[in-house]
């Protein structure tokens, strides 16, 4: 057993809840088995930063997230089931809001959806010209209001993109 191991059963819903010590970090582990899934979801808690990772039956990883003081925080990331590793989609977040890129992938690892966050708010969108490369053809601002609430470096991309291709943007 690991230190400070406790395992706690709950009889009325086959869960099972392991958590130990592992170094400096706070390791919470579910165990939910149910008549056709298996579920293991993994907490890390770190410096105030609480990272979870969820598994699938055949132990593949299917979403990374993490929180601070129970708000999102940074990158939530799935995974497809189907492919190991391969990205579905990825989210950043500030304080439990949308505020950064959020795209989605299809199982090629080409992107499908781009859009961008300030405050919770969708500011921007991104086009690709064709599936076979992930070149940005149109960007539409939707919140003009919220671009200077971009992330620094989304709002520097933005201003390059500008700069460079003036024509791609749509009205």
């Amino acid at each position: 057993m690991k230190e400070n191991q406790k395992i706690i059963n709950h009889p009325s819903r086959n869960i099972q809840t392991e958590t130990y010590i592992e170094g400096d970090t706070f390791v919470t582990k579910h165990f939910y088995d149910g008549k056709d899934a298996y579920v293991k979801e993994f907490i890390y808690l770190t410096d105030g930063i609480k990272k979870i990772k969820y598994f699938n039956i055949n132990g593949v990883q299917t979403k990374l997230d993490h929180f601070v003081e129970d708000k999102r925080q940074g990158e939530e990331i799935k995974y497809f089931v189907s492919k190991a590793g391969a990205m579905k989609s990825s989210k950043i977040y500030d304080n439990g809001k949308l505020h950064g890129a959020n795209i989605t992938y299809n199982e090629a690892g080409q992107i499908i959806k781009h859009e961008v966050f300030a405050g919770g708010k969708c500011v921007l969108k991104y086009f690709r010209k064709d599936d076979e490369t992930n070149d940005i053809s149109n960007v539409v601002i939707l919140d003009k209001a919220n671009v200077e609430n971009l992330p620094k470096d989304e709002y520097e991309k933005l201003q390059t993109l500008m700069a460079n291709n003036p024509e791609s943007f749509v009205e």
